[in-house]
């Protein structure tokens, strides 16, 4: 026996033994056929039992299911003869469609003329898996590969992005939200704090007071505490424009105002305002600002240095300031960024200050992100 004949029964050998002892596989290479409407009919099938599945394919109005069917009835035949499944139990597990080889004809035509056309073939992959049995450890070990290499794949095609706030819970950053709540009924939670900061914002945009040094709302962040019959909401404040600490009848109406948003009788509202030393140094306060001056026509790259300059006070170690979208009117969206200082993105233990934010303009609607490097432990 030749050296290249051992070499391919190792290797079947090594495939039999890492093959799962609760899947079947089967599969249909150069069928003529294109992956898209081949994927049109396997998008339905994946995930069902395998008497629901034929059940489908019998009633489909593609052309496609005919192979489909074909190949489903035969993984299903080895399974039963090979493994000794129960079509019963049998799921279909994966279901994959491949592109193919493409074949290059020409079509003949009037007057001795022809043109090309492409008949487009694919792979199907179909995995037929026993629910009744249990994994062996060598099924849980191939699986656990087999989802590490996806996600290797996924990380090859989109870029690792992370919010810099929930980056850093835990070790220099809290949480703007405070309270506990079953699976179930968490998603009301979410809505009951965009309610109350949704609220907190209109009530201060129409009662605002002109101040001389910022017209915007200047709020830098609100925080929510819930419990069992109290919601205690921490409104941080950079600028006395609004409301002034001593001045109760404000306090009053917003929480009346915040009550009828919310329509909850049994809990009780109170309403704290702090006010930030340092205004400048928030990215909320600093992104009202550039939106403020980029409404009035001011050129992105003087509101951005001007922005720079107001945080050089507040005694920063560094800040990125971004703009997205239709900048000055032009007709093609871009991305402008300016950086001062240093801003660590990848460090854990420094902290940093993020906001997004959006401005409606005349030519559009532009982004706007800004990090801010405050301090490193």
């Amino acid at each position: 026996m030749s050296k290249w004949r051992k070499w391919k029964k190792t290797l079947k050998k090594q495939k039999m033994k890492r093959s799962s002892s609760t899947q079947v596989q089967a599969l249909a290479q150069r069928i003529c056929m294109s992956a898209h409407k081949a994927r049109r009919v396997i998008d339905q099938i994946r995930g069902h039992s395998y008497e629901k599945t034929l059940m489908l394919l019998e009633l489909m109005p593609y052309r496609a299911f005919y192979p489909i069917f074909k190949l489903v009835y035969s993984a299903a035949a080895n399974a039963s003869h090979n493994k000794s499944f129960n079509e019963a139990d049998s799921v279909i597990s994966k279901a994959e469609v491949n592109g193919g080889t493409i074949v290059k004809k020409l079509k003949p035509r009037a007057r001795g003329r022809s043109y090309p056309i492409e008949r487009p073939a694919c792979h199907i992959i179909i995995v037929l898996k026993d629910s009744s049995k249990k994994k062996t450890d060598q099924d849980i070990f191939l699986e656990t590969k087999n989802i590490y290499r996806e996600g290797e794949r996924e990380k090859k095609k989109m870029g690792q992005k992370i919010n810099p706030l929930g980056f850093r819970l835990g070790e220099n950053q809290s949480h703007r939200s405070l309270w506990f709540a079953q699976p179930k009924s968490y998603y009301i939670g979410l809505q009951e704090d965009e309610k109350i900061r949704d609220c907190i914002k209109i009530y201060v945009q129409k009662n605002i007071r002109v101040s001389s040094s910022f017209e915007g709302i200047g709020i830098a962040h609100i925080e929510i505490q819930k419990k069992m019959d109290l919601i205690q909401v921490i409104i941080y404040i950079g600028f006395p424009n609004l409301l002034i600490e001593g001045q109760t009848r404000g306090i009053e109406e917003l929480q009346i105002n915040v009550q009828k948003g919310l329509h909850s009788v049994n809990r009780r509202l109170n309403i704290a305002i702090t006010r930030v030393a340092k205004p400048y140094g928030q990215p909320n306060i600093l992104a009202e600002y550039i939106a403020l001056q980029l409404k009035n026509r001011v050129s992105f790259r003087k509101a951005m240095k001007k922005a720079i300059e107001l945080t050089e006070q507040a005694d920063t170690k560094g800040i990125q300031v971004e703009i997205a979208g239709r900048i000055d009117g032009k007709e093609i969206a871009r991305v402008e960024w300016i950086r001062e200082g240093r801003v660590p993105l990848q460090t854990i233990r420094a902290k940093i200050d993020h906001c997004s934010y959006t401005v409606r303009t005349a030519y559009g609607a532009l982004g706007i992100k800004i990090w801010i490097f405050v301090d490193e432990q």
